[in-house]
């Protein structure tokens, strides 16, 4: 009986676990329900975010399938920051403002790792192409400061794919947006790293759209009135709150309208 047991186990791991894929993970399912967000976000601060009116200049697909599709298909690539975004399920909020619509998002993350090694054969096929994406989004805080990196992905996705192309800047991490230096260099365009101006530069030149996100969750943790330690599980990673800055942040960038006071 105790061998049962065990096979059991054994089966039910192996269905329900993401692929897992040359070291990185391809996650298909949301991995909380919009009842759970609701609640974890009904004890939170809210998050207030509106994004650039120019967006959808460079989301085109995104907004005509949001809009008038049946489906969006979105591929996040990234780090585990991409995954703790993912983790929010920013799609279920984004639905209840495109209720023709359903987004199917897919997950396909590796710990601390960018675009430097997603660039290598045979990867960009494996953690985007072959999921049919409309929409990709690339982000986290892993890329090592490489936008020549992230501008080869760009380039293999679009030898194949029309898909709509987001590059995020990064968030949590060690950045504390608290400490007035630090914050300089998230909010002020006369101190931004070079990654930073890099990145949107890259976005620009290739007709993707960009998202600030370390600007937008760092403004958040400046005047939600919380320790920024209330938002991690560990000293890099967002906890279920933390979760919820940044699927807000990126569900108000893709709403038709600014989502204040959402839940």
């Amino acid at each position: 009986m105790k061998t049962k047991k065990i096979v059991i186990l054994l089966v039910v791991l192996c269905l329900t676990a993401p692929l897992l894929a040359d070291d990185g993970y391809i996650i298909h399912k949301n991995q909380r329900t919009l009842d759970q967000i609701q609640q974890i976000y009904s004890e939170m601060p809210p998050v207030r975010y509106s994004p650039p009116s120019d967006r959808w200049r460079y989301l085109p697909e995104t907004k005509k399938l949001l809009t008038e599709g049946e489906r969006l298909r979105v591929v996040m690539l990234g780090d585990s920051i991409v995954n703790d975004t993912s983790r929010s399920c920013w799609n279920l909020l984004l639905e209840r403002h495109y209720p023709k619509c359903r987004i199917i998002k897919i997950t396909s993350v590796r710990g601390s790792t960018g675009c430097w090694w997603y660039k290598e054969p045979g990867r960009v096929q494996k953690f985007v192409l072959d999921h049919d994406p409309n929409l990709v989004i690339i982000g986290g805080i892993s890329q090592r400061g490489n936008t020549s990196s992230i501008r080869d992905v760009i380039r293999q996705i679009r030898k194949d794919s029309e898909a709509d192309i987001l590059l995020m800047t990064g968030a949590f991490g060690r950045v504390d947006p608290r400490d007035d230096a630090q914050w300089q260099k998230i909010s002020d365009p006369n101190h931004y790293s070079e990654y930073r101006k890099d990145l949107e530069k890259l976005a620009r030149q290739s007709d993707a759209a960009f998202l600030d996100m370390e600007a937008a969750w760092g403004q958040y943790i400046r005047e939600c009135g919380q320790d920024t330690e209330w938002f991690k599980r560990d000293p890099i990673h967002a906890n279920e709150r933390g979760e919820q800055i940044l699927g807000h942040i990126l569900a108000a960038y893709l709403s038709p309208h600014p989502m204040k006071n959402a839940n």
